[in-house]
Formats: structure tokens, sequence, C-alpha cells
């Protein structure tokens, strides 16, 4: 026996059944039609889209393609919200992993777990775990807003495992006392080195100490105002730098300037105002504390090779720019600083990421202390 069915479109027949979703901006019924090969199914599809706007979900939950509203999101929501340094890194996440992947055609309450566990797992083979992670970020916001804006009841990654991440080598490791003395040594006798004395005693990031400048530095008050950081970015086709405000309030602080940083400190400004003398270059204390060869903002990568070439030169252990911030973070633990100090010496956004570092500063001071009594073991056994 046929199935029974009320409307033929592209030579195919169908049932057709609607229901009412809202009001139109004339004030009339607003309907929605449902297609099936039967009567039973085509009513089945209205009874679950109504159940799931009954739920809460936006009455055009069923159109929203993937592609569309993350760049939609991207655009209006994230960008607004972002540094300028963090705008470029995501548009390359975006753009190399996100525009056209495998999801990008596919309706936002199609995607689940399954899908986006299949995704990150190809990232990893083309790139890398700790790549997947990084583009999660974004993904997670991404549906967490989805949830947030009534678009799907259930956040797909919910269920998705992602991979565990490749550890590091030691390249942050923490600079040695004999590392520390060789670099302070050698700064007295070469001043471009003095940017990474300043760095190990002050344990700001790279970016805002090359945003500092000379007004940032209130001897009066013995303190060194950290409220920005800059970076080089392209824009528009052109590389430059670019200052931006700290992504968090607690990033925003004073530093307290160590009363052995004061002399080399006046030296450099002192080398610093002799430059610009001799460039012709007007000195002015919004001018920057470190600058380049011609008096303009340090490239922050030619500043991260320097450090490995000194290193290298002296015979130092090989680390990141980074790792000078880490040392002065250990030695705080080491000295007894509390927590809560350093914290906000180093501007951490959580107290927890602070207390990795004091945790393995006291993991050693464990071990140092079991070790001790080795002696007593061995007077026994003897």
């Amino acid at each position: 026996m046929p199935k029974k069915t009320n409307f033929e479109a592209n030579g195919s027949k169908y049932y057709r059944v609607t229901a009412t979703i809202g009001k139109n901006p004339d004030g009339s019924a607003k309907r929605k039609p449902f297609y099936g090969k039967s009567k039973k199914e085509a009513e089945n599809k209205r009874d679950e889209y109504m159940a799931n706007i009954d739920r809460g979900l936006s009455v055009d939950f069923d159109k929203v393609v993937f592609r569309d509203i993350f760049k939609l999101w991207f655009d209006e929501v994230l960008k607004p919200t972002l540094a300028q340094s963090s705008i470029q890194r995501y548009e390359t996440d975006y753009r190399l992993r996100i525009k056209n992947c495998v999801l990008s055609d596919m309706k936002l309450t199609e995607i689940k777990s399954i899908h986006l566990q299949s995704y990150y797992n190809s990232i990893v083979e083309k790139y890398s775990a700790n790549t997947a992670h990084n583009t999660n970020k974004l993904i997670k916001n991404f549906f967490k807003y989805c949830v947030k804006d009534n678009m799907i009841i259930k956040n797909p990654l919910d269920a998705v495992t992602l991979p565990k991440t490749e550890s590091k080598t030691g390249d942050n490791k923490v600079l040695s006392q004999q590392d520390i003395d060789t670099l302070i040594q050698a700064s007295s006798a070469d001043g471009d080195l003095f940017i990474f004395v300043f760095a190990l005693f002050t344990g700001l990031r790279l970016g805002e100490i090359l945003a500092l400048t000379h007004n940032d530095i209130d001897f009066e008050n013995n303190i060194i105002k950290v409220s920005k950081s800059v970076t080089y970015l392209t824009i528009d086709g052109e590389y430059k730098p670019v200052v931006s405000t700290p992504k968090t309030n607690s990033s925003i602080r004073d530093v307290p300037i160590l009363e052995q940083l004061k002399a080399p400190l006046l030296r450099h400004i002192s080398n610093e105002k002799e430059k610009h003398f001799k460039l012709g270059v007007l000195f002015k204390n919004k001018n920057m504390l470190f600058s380049s060869e011609v008096c303009t903002y340090k490239d922050r990568q030619n500043v991260r090779k320097s450090l490995a070439r000194t290193q290298k030169r002296l015979g130092m252990q090989v680390t990141t720019f980074h790792a000078l911030r880490h040392s002065f973070c250990t030695l705080l633990a080491q000295k007894g600083v509390p927590l809560k100090t350093a914290s906000v010496l180093m501007g951490h956004s959580n107290i927890s990421v602070t207390a990795q570092i004091y945790t393995h500063v006291d993991n050693q001071e464990l071990k140092k202390g079991i070790d001790k009594l080795s002696s007593l073991f061995d007077e026994r056994t003897a």
C-alpha cells in the first residue's frame, strides 16, 4: 500500500506538517515546515524540534552552520576582548586549522563528540598534541558560548579526550647559581647584557621589559611601574611594534627595585642617553628603557637569540628568556618569600601558577632533608 503524502518537490513526494514557532514582524503566526517520507516521520521531526525549543534552544538552532557562526563569534564576541598579539595568534589558529576543517560545513546540532575527537586526532597526526591543545582553547570557548546562547543544549566537548601533550625539554630550567654569577659578572663589563640581569632580578616578562619607558622607573619610590607590553606583529603587511595593556589586571603592578640593581640600572640609563646623543635622537623620558641600536623598540626575537649566543659564549646552560623569569620566582621561593607576595610580584592571574614553582622548590628541599639522613644510615652499617 503506497504511503500517503501531501507535498511534492523536485519530482519527489513527501509528507509535510507545520508548527507555530513564534510571530512575524507583522504579528502573524510564524510557522515552520517539517518533511518526512511518511506522516509519522514528519511528525517525529516536528516533535523533536519543539522539544528542543521547550528545552531552551533558539528557534533557528537547526539552521546554524559551524563555519558561519564560528566566524561571527570570532569577529564580534572574541576579538574585542583580546590584545592585538593574541588576535594575530588566534587568527593563525583559525586560518590554518579551523576555517576549512571537517566541521566547517556541518550544522552545529550535527556535531557530536566523536566528530571533535576525530578532528583533534587529525591535528595531532599533522602537527602535534600541543597544537591540538592550543586549537582547543578556541573551540572550547566557542562551544561554551553556543550553549550559553541556546544554540545547543550540551557541549559536545564534554566527552572528548585531548591527547597528552609532549613535555618540553629543559629549555626553561632555572639558572644555576654559577650561571647567575657568570651573567652578573659579564654584564658589569658589557652593558648590552644588563637586560638579562634586569629580567633575572625583576621577574618581568620580555614584552613587559621591552615596553618600559624611563618614566616607568621611579627611583624616588624605588619601584618599576609595569602597565603595558610590546610585541612585533605583521599588520596590513607591515611588521611593526604594537604596545598593548595586559590581558589581566594582575599584570599591572609595581615591582620594587633591588638595591643592588640600582647602580647598574643608572649606568644603563646613562648609556641610553649617550646612544641617543650620538645618533642625534632627542632623549625623552617617554623613550624606551631598553632601545635598539637605532633607539627604536627592540625585537623580542633578537633579544632571545642574543641570550642564547651569550650563554654559549659564557659557557652557561642555554635556556629560554622565560627561564630568567622562572628563576626569579624560584629565588623568591628559596628565600622564603610568601607565596601570595611572589604571585603579585610575578603578575600571575592565578596563584596556582606561582604555587607550581613553589611546590617544585619545596620538593627539592624535602629531598635534601631526606638526603641528610643518609650519613646516619652509613654510620650504622659501617
